[in-house]
């Protein structure tokens, strides 16, 4: 198989944001999440296709959407690192394209050996003929026979 075949594909997002809730983050979950994660958090954005999120805002604590928001910034990171994978992934994929593909070099190796031996065997059969006239030749002459 051939490396140009097997192009690297990103990572799924592991949220789907389609229909959502965003709450924005005070400054102190900013800091809590920035020092549980190091990832930095303005607004946490919940996937709400259902609208439990809305409905339930008002029962909602603050230390509930700190916890929501880190679970969701380790998410992020995790998504962050595969796709930063997927990147040099992707980037050698395309310097490869430009390298020889190893199939193809041996295909025209075998080619080159396989045209050379057809020469030697035509030439060896050539010599043969060449031979064999001569050795006619030969015995025409030895046993006299004209013709």
């Amino acid at each position: 198989m051939s490396n140009r075949d097997d192009m690297p594909q990103p990572p799924e997002m592991p949220c789907d944001f389609a229909v959502s809730c965003e709450v924005v983050l005070t400054p102190q979950q900013r800091a809590i999440v920035k020092a549980e994660t190091g990832r930095d958090m303005d607004v946490l954005i919940l996937a709400d296709s259902d609208g439990l999120y809305t409905q339930r805002m008002t029962e909602s604590t603050p230390e509930d959407y700190t916890v929501l928001a880190i679970k969701q910034a380790r998410i992020l990171n995790d998504y962050d690192a595969q796709y930063h994978d997927y990147l040099v992934a992707l980037a050698a994929w395309q310097a490869s394209l430009n390298e020889p593909d190893p199939d193809e070099a041996l295909l025209e190796s075998i080619s080159v050996k396989t045209a050379q031996d057809a020469e030697r065997i035509k030439l060896f059969y050539m010599q043969e003929v060449e031979a064999c006239k001569a050795a006619r030749e030969v015995a025409k002459i030895a046993f006299g026979k004209k013709g």
